[in-house]
């Protein structure tokens, strides 16, 4: 028997990948889920992740929560962006050299993926859930999700090619791109 890969951890590997085949040096640890049995779940208590990964390139940490998802947004849902990832992202951006945020993959149609800093991020769910008419955002404003057209507008595209079945993502540029963007915003 044949047991697919969820495509979160799929896209998870492909970054990952992509980190160690750069042409520099970059430090990447992922900070692994803990598994606990349905039955369990209720008996025991787990620490929570404060997030899925952090990166160290160019006298830089980045601290990234990793999303994926075949829809063309992302719920502000608690089960699907929690409360505690969002703060300790925040938290780390107080830290000199820190860039931290989200890492949005929307598997469909196209594979496109950007990193959302988090005051972005924390900014734009803010005016959506008030329903704040006076913004500064083209796309449409959705009060419950952030959309790939909303992602276009504040974060930076990490670009990739599809290899035969994976994916790999220009993670160098990427870097360039954030350091430069946002080294003096945080």
């Amino acid at each position: 028997m044949v047991v697919k890969k969820n495509p979160g951890k799929t896209f998870e590997d492909n970054l990952q990948e992509s980190i160690k085949q750069s042409n520099e040096k970059i430090f990447f640890s992922r900070i692994k889920d803990t598994y606990i049995p349905p039955d369990l779940r209720q008996k025991v208590r787990v620490t929570k992740n404060d997030y899925d990964c952090m990166m160290f390139a160019r006298s830089h940490l980045f601290t990234l929560e990793l999303k994926s998802t075949k829809e063309d947004r992302f719920s502000f849902d608690e089960s699907i962006i929690k409360q505690h990832q969002i703060d300790k992202l925040l938290e780390a951006t107080t830290y000199e050299n820190v860039i931290s945020g989200f890492i949005m993959n929307f598997r469909e149609p196209t594979n496109k993926v950007f990193f959302v800093p988090i005051k972005e991020f924390i900014d734009y769910q803010y005016i959506a859930k008030n329903q704040i008419k006076d913004h500064k955002y083209k796309a449409k404003i959705n009060k419950s999700s952030i959309p790939i057209a909303i992602c276009e507008e504040i974060g930076i595209e990490i670009k990739g090619f599809k290899k035969k079945v994976n994916w790999h993502y220009h993670i160098s540029d990427f870097i360039t791109e954030a350091i430069n963007t946002y080294r003096s915003k945080v």
